[in-house]
């Protein structure tokens, strides 16, 4: 059995999420979307509670008919996590399951500054997910294999820029539930 392994802060979720995961889909058996408390490398926390994202990541699935779980074991941890701690907590989980990781290029570029990304490029196979503004060569010692037919370039960055200073945003690169969650919720400044 083939697993991914998607993690980020999704917030929000957006287009470019939805389109990694439903090529996800062609190819494995089982999808596990992992919200993270906050990202080591990243200095500021997400903006949306853990709880929104879940829900807008719930909305940004519905309708796939996959074997797709959110789950929450980052978010549960008590302190700062690394992803070579959530593989080996989904190994325990899934050990009949040959797991792969979705890594964007935004994140291959600074992959080796992850605590354990020797041991991380050892256990997993890595599959990668580009952006028009990116050129990223794997490290040394990387099996890297590029999502086909893939180059997006949406950031929930600037999704949230917009929003908070409504310029004009219509909710473009969001799937129209998740921008009306946002919309009911004030979520990013929107009033």
């Amino acid at each position: 059995m083939k697993l991914i392994l998607f993690g980020g802060s999704f917030d929000p979720p957006h287009l470019g999420h939805l389109k990694i995961i439903e090529k996800c889909c062609e190819g494995f058996d089982k999808i596990i979307l992992m919200p993270s408390a906050q990202s080591p490398l990243k200095l500021n926390t997400p903006k949306a509670k853990a709880k929104h994202r879940i829900i807008m990541l719930e909305l940004l699935i519905q309708g796939l008919n996959q074997s797709i779980r959110i789950d929450d074991w980052e978010l549960n941890q008590s302190e700062s996590n690394y992803t070579f701690l959530t593989i080996q907590y989904l190994q325990k989980e899934y050990p009949n399951h040959l797991i792969s990781l979705v890594v964007g290029a935004d994140q291959l570029q600074q992959f080796h500054k992850w605590k354990y990304y020797k041991k991380i490029m050892s256990t997993v196979q890595i599959i990668g997910f580009n952006r028009s503004s990116y050129d990223v060569l794997p490290i040394e010692g990387m099996k890297l294999k590029w999502l086909e037919k893939f180059n997006m370039d949406i950031s929930s960055t600037e999704i949230r820029e917009q929003i908070t200073i409504q310029k004009d945003y219509n909710g473009n690169n969001l799937t129209p539930a998740v921008w009306k969650y946002i919309q009911e919720n004030n979520l990013y400044g929107y009033e």
